[in-house]
């Protein structure tokens, strides 16, 4: 096949085509999108996906057990489509983040579904499920050894106990955001003394409002890849972070990203 010209505009092929033709009459399709080949349902579900029209009633028309990715972010789903998602074994990779709203309709429970379904998911993003606690997070750590990356950012029912859990479980962990929660010093300090304390590259904790410079000086001391570190809106931190983190500067210093807010 000949590489494209620069400047042409790409054409859909009549594959594509067809799909996107299928999911624009989604009412009168669906039924019969389970007799399809798993192949051509994952291309049809990212293409609902990406336009939020995966429901709890549709998803098993579209999703099968070989499924890798899910983004569930612009869908209006609940605890019963999380159930039929925690059938894929082989999920890696699931995203709940609220796009616009603060995401309600799951809870601690569906959570539970996937993290008992799916212990191969490496990557989960939870930003603003509202109805989400502790209990889901310690679920998810005790159940998916090999989480690489969290987002729990907004989450405001979470507590210490989640971040405990991470460190207790989750060795392989390099990026964690839990901005907006309700994590004390205690917390930060059980999860970057924890089994993940060489793994750590990203950490996000801004706008938790209880956190103090202890927190700061924690990630700085047991996290040596840390190379970014989100503290901003965090009142009770002070200007005793920002000196800790001019002592950093060096030329073996991993630092890329910082961003603290001056009170």
């Amino acid at each position: 096949m000949a590489a494209p010209v620069a400047g042409c505009v790409t054409v859909p092929t009549l594959f594509s085509s067809s799909l996107h033709s299928v999911v624009s009459d989604l009412s009168r399709n669906v039924d019969q999108l389970s007799r399809l080949p798993p192949t051509v349902k994952e291309r049809i579900m990212v293409i609902m996906s990406k336009r939020g029209l995966l429901t709890d009633d549709n998803i098993s028309k579209v999703i099968h057990d070989k499924v890798r990715e899910i983004d569930l972010s612009e869908c209006d789903m609940t605890d019963d489509g999380l159930l039929v998602v925690s059938l894929c074994k082989q999920l890696r990779k699931l995203d709940l983040n609220a796009a616009k709203q603060n995401r309600t309709s799951i809870s601690t429970v569906g959570v539970q579904f996937i993290a008992r379904g799916c212990p191969l998911l490496h990557t989960v993003y939870l930003r603003r499920c509202m109805n989400v606690t502790d209990d889901a997070i310690v679920t998810l750590a005790e159940c998916c050894r090999q989480l690489m990356r969290l987002n729990i950012g907004g989450c405001n029912q979470i507590t210490d106990q989640s971040l405990a859990a991470l460190g207790r479980h989750c060795r392989m962990l390099r990026s964690v955001n839990f901005s907006r929660t309700n994590v004390t010093d205690d917390g930060v300090i059980s999860l970057v003394t924890g089994c993940c304390k060489q793994s750590l590259m990203e950490v996000h904790m801004s706008h938790c409002v209880h956190l103090t410079d202890e927190s700061v000086e924690a990630v700085m001391e047991f996290c040596p890849r840390v190379s970014i570190l989100l503290f901003d809106g965090c009142p009770c931190i002070t200007e005793r972070s920002r000196e800790a983190l001019e002592d950093l500067k060096s030329p073996d210093c991993k630092m890329k990203q910082v961003t603290w807010t001056i009170y």
